[in-house]
């Protein structure tokens, strides 16, 4: 036998407890920046912190937690938009998007208008440029970390998010954001 030996229950429950503090906020990001809803996207956080408790025996070792908890919640935000549910469903365009404070000066509310243009053309992109640019620059991962997190080569991240870049550069330049 290896010296190897099942974690107790409550040895879990502490290690996932940690992941989600880590995390959570990583994982609810990414699973905003797929679904557009934040509710949804907190249930997608839950649902992903679920199936890495159940399948915490499963993780290698191989990337590091970061990645493997990202790549749970891509490939369960794919999921749900693939559901039934999700393509029948009417869309609401009530985004929850913070109100600027009253304490700004002008120049930090055009500079936000300005960022909050440039997401909200990102978020047009197809899913496969938005999905590794969201990775990228919003979650500050590297393009082996992005290929990783979605099953691709680094190649693959890396031409995906030139084509990204490209077209949200041409999409500028055409006039198609306004700060």
């Amino acid at each position: 036998m290896s010296g190897y030996s099942e974690p107790h229950s409550e040895d879990r429950l502490l290690l996932l407890e940690d992941w989600m503090e880590q995390f959570g906020s990583d994982v609810l990001n990414v699973a905003y920046g797929y679904v557009k809803n934040y509710h949804v996207a907190e249930d997608i956080t839950q649902d992903v912190f679920l199936r890495a408790y159940t399948k915490m025996d499963s993780f290698r070792g191989q990337s590091s937690v970061r990645t493997w908890l990202l790549s749970i919640t891509a490939n369960r935000c794919k999921d749900y938009l693939r559901s039934w549910a999700v393509r029948h469903e009417v869309h609401s365009e009530l985004g929850l998007e913070r109100e600027p404070g009253g304490t700004q000066t002008e120049q930090d509310v055009v500079a936000r208008m300005e960022r909050d243009a440039l997401w909200n053309l990102v978020h047009r992109l197809p899913l496969k440029y938005r999905e590794v640019l969201l990775l990228f620059y919003q979650r500050e991962l590297s393009t082996a970390e992005v290929a990783q997190t979605l099953g691709i080569t680094e190649a693959t991240a890396r031409t995906r998010l030139h084509r990204g870049r490209t077209l949200l550069r041409q999409w500028m330049e055409a006039g198609e954001v306004e700060p």
